[in-house]
């Protein structure tokens, strides 16, 4: 974190319309320089329904599972996981499940105690953006999707991301609805406004440090 820096520019309710403006800002970017890459990430409860998100290809999902926990999901969940992705104990007695979202595993985790849990997508090249598919499933679950790109004159640190549903991202009290940030480097608010202006959108509170 902190090679680049992030201004909030727009934020609304509709998410039509802020998503519309996403692909303003894709069309802004500098399509000769480096490759596109975007990626996702998803607040979720393991018994909502995941199998929405069984449209993400490669996506996996993240759960911290407590110690008294361990045993039940661990016989429950292991039959269904590579030997290499099963769950092994922390000190404490506690574990980290990381696994490939699929059928199976949200079948099986939806009848095991309800924890929280986060849904990562791969990093995919642009052509592969999974951003429709994640807006289209995502409901009322915190998200956010990072597009990183280039500005022109600017690649290091260079992008944007919409926050979705106040995920809390770099507000530090995030502000409800759909926002979009975009990454520029330190000292270049004139091209974060210019950014802001293309998308009829503004400078809104401070800027962060971003990723």
């Amino acid at each position: 974190m902190g090679n680049s820096t992030v201004y909030r520019i727009y934020t609304s309710d509709d998410l039509d319309t802020v998503y519309a403006k996403t692909r303003r800002l894709l069309d802004l970017r500098s399509p000769t320089c480096c490759p596109a890459r975007v990626d996702a990430c998803i607040e979720v409860d393991t018994h909502r329904d995941l199998a929405r998100y069984l449209t993400l290809n490669g996506a996996h999902l993240s759960v911290s599972v407590a110690a008294e926990l361990f045993e039940q999901f661990a016989s429950a969940l292991d039959p269904h996981l590579p030997t290499a992705d099963r769950m092994t104990r922390r000190r404490d007695g506690s574990a980290y499940l990381m696994a490939d979202l699929t059928e199976a595993v949200v079948t099986v985790l939806s009848g095991l105690p309800l924890l929280d849990g986060t849904i990562f997508t791969r990093e995919h090249d642009l052509h592969d953006d999974p951003a429709d598919l994640v807006v289209a499933a995502v409901g009322g679950d915190p998200a956010t999707i990072a597009w990183h790109v280039c500005w022109p004159g600017r690649c290091k640190g260079a992008g944007f991301e919409l926050g979705l549903n106040g995920m809390e991202m770099y507000d530090r009290n995030p502000p409800p609805g759909h926002s979009l940030y975009v990454h520029v480097g330190a000292y270049e608010e004139e091209l974060a406004q210019g950014l802001a202006r293309a998308v009829r959108g503004g400078i809104l509170g401070d800027a962060a440090s971003g990723w």
